[in-house]
């Protein structure tokens, strides 16, 4: 599984008191589960939730939730192309220490594709698709 790292930067990269204290983000893969997809040659996709934890956040909200949105746009604009995806692939819920610090918790519905590799064994991780599959048609 590749998202939950790539995550973590873009968390990281958009925040960063994170970069200079990563002590504080955890990042757990919860609810787990293997779909067999039948693609010829042999593939699967991971489904999971990605739980992000951040102790002692004296950050703006509006500032994580931009960069986990901005990353959902490249890594998987599925969740927010679809009003049902949307409305329940990402949750959170803040336990607010005091005025200026609160530790949050993010739940985020996840799937990654692997596949066999044609090219000599092993398996790959096909790129997600483009957050607009329709701007090549102008």
């Amino acid at each position: 599984m590749n998202k939950p790292a790539r995550l973590r930067a873009a968390i990281m990269a958009a925040l960063p008191d994170l970069a200079t204290n990563p002590e504080r983000l955890s990042i757990f893969v919860e609810k787990g589960r293997l779909i067999a997809t039948g693609v010829p040659g042999g593939g699967w996709d991971y489904a999971y939730t990605a739980t992000v934890l951040i102790q002692d956040f004296a950050g703006d909200m509006d500032d994580l939730a931009g960069a986990v949105i901005a990353w959902l746009h490249v890594e998987q604009p599925d969740l927010l192309l679809s009003a049902d995806e949307r409305e329940r692939a990402i949750r959170f819920q803040c336990d607010l220490m005091d005025n200026e610090q609160a530790d949050i918790a993010l739940e985020i519905d996840l799937t990654e594709a692997v596949r066999a590799n044609a090219a000599g064994g092993g398996y790959v991780h096909p790129p997600a698709p483009p957050s607009d599959p329709t701007a090549d048609w102008l």
